[in-house]
């Protein structure tokens, strides 16, 4: 065995983390929040656009048929 390869003991992302509780709960409050905003205003977009869709193509055309 060659003693040059690395070990899975060496990796430096398997060492615990010194997160502080009151900073992390303080991010978890406002991630949802803003993560909401965004797929709140992409579904405002889209039903903004289908209705303007509606508006300008279909209603100027009348009854078809």
């Amino acid at each position: 065995m060659s003693v040059d390869q690395p070990r899975a003991a060496d990796n430096p992302f398997e060492e615990p983390d010194d997160i502080d509780e009151a900073a992390l709960a303080a991010v978890l409050r406002v991630v949802p929040l803003g993560t909401a905003v965004l797929a709140g205003s992409a579904v405002a977009l889209m039903v903004l656009g289908y209705l303007a869709i509606y508006v300008l193509v279909f209603l100027p055309r009348g009854v078809v048929g």
